[in-house]
């Protein structure tokens, strides 16, 4: 076979290919079956919303259900009666709330993403080098303060739903586009930054 009905082959495989995998490692591509191709020909910037109004919708509809419902019925049985484990709730609430407004601070004004999806490059600096999806992350710790502010242990299933919905989504759509304009360079970036949970970048 030629090496050019191989690079055609290759990368129809690529475009046929159907990225339903539970786990996001790409075994298959590190192990050279296929080649991760940059798709250079794609014009149209990726959308600068990608999931979140989604995303954001269903976070909150889910955040101020869990509210309203914290005293009602069976979840109020959720509501612990001891002062400490109530203030407690409180303070972790308003830290987790603050650290969730930072990032979002951070993600909107102190990088111009914008700029990136338009030029077509891979924003990797700021705070998009302490976790990939920085604005989804600061939904997701917002809301999860807020629930912990609610004071009701049964509600705090909902931040791992949300976190579980959100990974799902993700996978399912802007990590498969990103992978497809920027192949071997996105899937580094993987291997070095979070989804969601910030860390600290590798030095």
């Amino acid at each position: 076979m030629s090496e050019e009905k191989k690079s055609r082959s290759i990368t129809d495989r690529i475009k046929d290919r159907e990225y339903d995998r539970e786990e996001d490692d790409y075994s298959d591509i590190e192990n050279d079956e296929l080649a991760p191709i940059v798709a250079t020909d794609i014009k149209v910037p990726m959308s600068t919303y990608g999931i979140g109004p989604v995303f954001g919708l269903i976070a909150i509809v889910l955040t101020i259900a869990g509210i309203l419902l914290r005293k009602k019925w069976i979840f109020e049985s959720g509501i612990p009666d001891s002062a400490f484990l109530k203030y407690s709730y409180l303070g972790l609430g308003v830290i987790l709330i603050l650290i969730g407004l930072f990032i979002y601070w951070k993600a909107v004004f102190g990088i111009r993403i914008d700029d990136y999806l338009n030029a077509g490059k891979l924003c990797t600096g700021g705070i998009y080098a302490w976790t990939r999806n920085p604005i989804y992350a600061a939904i997701l710790f917002v809301c999860t303060g807020a629930l912990f502010i609610s004071g009701n242990v049964y509600m705090y299933v909902i931040p791992i739903l949300l976190w579980i919905l959100l990974t799902v989504m993700l996978k399912k759509t802007e990590e498969k586009e990103l992978f497809k304009r920027f192949g071997q360079e996105f899937l580094d970036y993987m291997v070095n930054v979070n989804r969601i949970l910030p860390k600290p970048p590798a030095k």
